[in-house]
């Protein structure tokens, strides 16, 4: 048969001769010149280039992103003011010309205040970024408050629900940068330049299968960046058998559902009670192995599939999966804590510490994880990466967390063990989309007759990982000024010893308001009340003093 793909029947490997072997490597370097001398490749490769710069020189990228958003803010201001005098507008929809006269003339003025704060700020750089984002925030906030409040009173009108999220994403990623703008300011110049690597190789990599298919397909000389990116889906596109066939390791359709949905349950069950054993133990190694066991990442990454495909069952399917999942494991692991046999503590066990506590870092990781997750699935040949993906994110072990916390009496903790699951299940639905619609696993034609629909459905999660940044931001915000804190200490107090070879530094930290210096050594220090004196001209605001000298006794025997 033709279609045997048999051992017997595939072709073998021909060993090639020297010059073969040349004329093919020229062949490829000259393919691969092609590919890239494309005017859309260039673009690409000055695009990547201009990200990893950014992330490697981020002095010079906050006056950049300084700029552009001075820039972007001014521009459209400016457009509102034009459409309102003359009644054209070049982007956006048309609307009341009062309405779009008031807010350009707002705009605008904000804009003023903005270049003003860059003109005060001789310093430039990091604190003047941080005025404009922190300004730029408030703004995006009133907006966002006044978009909800109108969608919310206008019931019946065409698009309510994308408004309503519209404003959330709006007040919650406002009020985010007008209370943290340091966090938001390095988010938005890492995320960019991220986003500018990523979409720079993407046109590399289409200008190098346009190069080696040979294709007419779009003029790079002509083509616009969101032509080359749906060209670039339109080709990735997996099609329909193979879609089918990755549809069944995600869902439990049949035939033989209820064979799947049984050892999704029972994996599920023997997870939690090994993460919820292996946290009352403070065993690192064991958490691990339960995190290979679990199989929650398989739903949500579902999930996520069915948004982009459009297949609702699916994906009512996968978030049903997913909510029975999170309760049976909280209650599974709140029973199990009940009857073991040991005292947890709650302020030392690190299983249950560093859960508690979620921050920016724990979305990063979840978006990043996911991203590899939706990628494994997808392409076959990195499959086995899936493992390393189910430790990366640690789904189950937070739901054991917060079973045990509630079974303690400690509500707080179980709050914040179960924001880390709610921030890891957002970014992994995100970013899983991404990935998917960008691999082919989207069917394009659904996309491309009803985008808006894609990010309709995308939109909900997209406001809750927003709302969800609130609070990590808050954490990581306490996380710095604790390190950045804890750095003037430990400078401050190698200046009150001074070149004193007598005393060593153990440790210096800082905690319910008292800075703590454990020194080691012999002889007498310099005055207590000089460090206290130091400090509070340091730290802001005052803080209390613990010193704690462990004395060496040092004894000298002569040789005979």
């Amino acid at each position: 048969m033709s279609g045997d793909t048999s051992p017997e029947r595939r072709p073998r490997y021909t060993p090639r001769t020297g010059k073969q072997a040349m004329r093919s490597m020229r062949g490829d370097a000259a393919s691969m010149w092609r590919g890239v001398a494309n005017p859309i490749s260039l673009r690409g490769l000055v695009a990547a280039g201009a990200g990893t710069l950014v992330l490697m020189l981020p002095g010079v990228s906050t006056a950049i992103v300084q700029i552009i958003v001075v820039a972007v803010l001014g521009v459209s201001g400016i457009l509102d003011v034009i459409y309102a005098l003359v009644g054209k507008r070049w982007i956006g929809k048309r609307r009341n010309r009062v309405i779009a006269f008031l807010r350009g003339l707002i705009t605008v003025l904000f804009v003023a205040i903005l270049v003003l704060f860059m003109w005060i700020d001789t310093d430039g750089g990091t604190v003047s970024l941080q005025v404009v984002v922190s300004l730029t925030g408030l703004y995006v906030a009133i907006r966002g408050l006044f978009l909800l409040v109108s969608s919310i009173f206008r019931r019946g009108q065409e698009g309510q629900g994308p408004r309503i999220v519209g404003g959330v994403i709006a007040l919650a990623g406002g009020g985010i940068a007008f209370w943290s703008p340091e966090t938001l300011t390095d988010a938005i110049i890492v995320g960019g330049a991220t986003l500018a690597i990523v979409v720079g190789l993407i046109l590399v990599a289409w200008g190098l299968r346009r190069s080696s298919s040979h294709e007419a397909g779009l003029d790079p000389r002509t083509a616009t960046l969101p032509e080359v990116l749906w060209d670039w889906i339109r080709g990735m596109d997996i099609g329909v058998g193979e879609r089918e066939d990755l549809a069944d390791s995600l869902y439990f359709d049949e035939p033989g559902r209820y064979a799947k949905l049984g050892a999704w349950w029972v994996m599920l069950v023997l997870s939690v009670a090994i993460a919820t054993f292996a946290v009352l133990s403070d065993s690192t190694a064991v958490v691990i192995g339960a995190m290979l066991v679990a199989p929650l990442m398989q739903p949500i990454v579902g999930l996520a599939g069915a948004l982009v495909n459009g297949w609702p069952h699916r994906a009512l399917q996968a978030g049903l999966m997913v909510t029975l999942g999170v309760l049976v494991s909280i209650a599974l692991s709140y029973g199990l804590a009940a009857w073991a046999p040991v005292a947890v503590s709650f302020d030392t066990n690190t299983q249950i510490t560093s859960r508690v506590n979620p921050n920016v870092i724990d979305m990063c990781i979840a978006i990043a994880a996911g991203a590899a997750g939706a990628f494994a699935t997808v392409n076959k040949r990195v499959s086995s990466s899936i493992a390393g993906v189910a430790i990366a994110v640690a789904l189950v072990p937070p739901l054991a967390v917060v079973g045990i916390c509630l079974g303690g009496g400690r509500f707080v903790d179980a709050g914040g063990a179960f924001l880390l699951f709610l921030t890891n299940f957002a970014a992994i639905v995100l970013s899983a989309a991404l990935v998917f619609v960008l691999t082919g696993f989207a069917e394009h034609r659904r996309l491309q007759d009803n985008p808006m629909r894609v990010i309709g459905v995308l939109g909900p999660f997209v406001a809750l990982a927003v709302v969800l940044l609130a609070p990590l931001v808050l954490s990581s915000q306490g996380l710095l000024t604790q390190a950045t804190a804890e750095r003037v200490a430990q400078r401050t107090v190698d200046q009150w010893l001074g070149e004193d070879p007598d005393f060593v530094v153990e440790g210096i930290s800082i905690e319910s308001g008292t800075v703590i210096v454990a020194l080691r050594g012999s002889g007498d220090t310099p005055p207590p009340e000089d460090l206290k004196a130091a400090l509070d001209e340091e730290l802001t605001p005052a803080r209390a003093l613990r010193l704690t000298v462990t004395p060496v006794e040092v004894t000298e025997i002569p040789a005979r």
